[in-house]
């Protein structure tokens, strides 16, 4: 009975953690200064060109992101976990290399590389991408690797080569599909972080492409109410996002459960 209690207690503490800021913004967002509740800052905010622009423009580049690193950083992964243990340790160790360092720091070197000659992109959003998916590579790594290591994907190469199987064939009706799911939610937290990236965003462009997280800052500074709005529909999408991703788990296990029954 006292564990029990204890347990309720400890979930208690998570929820009123997690849901008081945001219980606390929606308040503001809906209610100011004043004591009357009101809709104006979400109506001005929808109605802004601004909004939907920079809308617009993080979710082209989150996607963009999500493709590159599905392009970048697939291959080298499978292919390393297939035929060569050793290799994969190494690209495992350089992927975590993005986790320990701060996003800042990423930032300036980029800066630094990318501003002079030929490769002088800074200012501009082509950089973007390409800092993103560099940014978010260790989870999409980590992610895939357990895809593979969960489905055992070795072994079932080695089978369909046993029997015959070509290395196109066996990548394209085996190892393609056991991957599907990894890129997919890999691909998912690539596309979060990207959305919401604002020290990269700050560093490379100067401001000079506007952004979901650059134009909330904005908003913040000269309009607390319409920023307030503004990180409320944000996170009113980020939790749409999740649901569907959740929904789009939970009913492929069930068809998943329906094919084996």
């Amino acid at each position: 009975m006292f564990e029990k209690w204890i347990y309720r207690i400890v979930i208690v503490l998570f929820l009123t953690q997690v849901l008081v800021p945001f219980v606390g913004l929606v308040q503001f967002s809906i209610q100011g200064a004043g004591t009357t509740p009101t809709l104006s800052s979400f109506q001005q905010l929808i109605v802004n060109p601004l909004f939907s622009g920079s809308l617009l423009n993080s979710l082209f580049l989150a996607l963009c992101t999500v493709i590159l690193s599905i392009g970048i950083f697939t291959p080298p992964v499978w292919h390393a976990y297939l035929y060569a243990p050793k290799v994969l340790r190494v690209i495992e160790a350089v992927s975590f290399v993005p986790f320990v360092v701060p996003a800042v720091v990423l930032a300036l070197a980029y800066v630094q590389f990318f501003s002079s000659g030929l490769l002088n992109l800074v200012g501009t959003p082509y950089l973007l991408p390409f800092a993103f998916a560099l940014l978010g590579m260790p989870f999409y790594v980590q992610v895939l690797l357990n895809r593979l290591r969960h489905t055992d994907a070795l072994s079932l190469h080695e089978a369909a080569q046993s029997l015959g199987a070509t290395g196109v064939y066996a990548f394209m009706k085996i190892q393609l599909p056991l991957l599907r799911s990894g890129m997919i939610n890999g691909g998912l937290l690539i596309f979060t972080i990207s959305i919401g990236e604002f020290t990269i965003t700050q560093l490379t462009t100067g401001g000079s492409y506007n952004t979901l997280p650059l134009y909330l800052m904005i908003a913040f500074t000269n309009n607390p109410l319409e920023g307030s709005a503004m990180a409320v529909l944000t996170l009113v999408l980020a939790v749409m996002g999740v649901v569907a991703a959740l929904f789009f788990a939970s009913d492929k296990r069930r068809r998943v459960k329906g094919e084996r029954a």
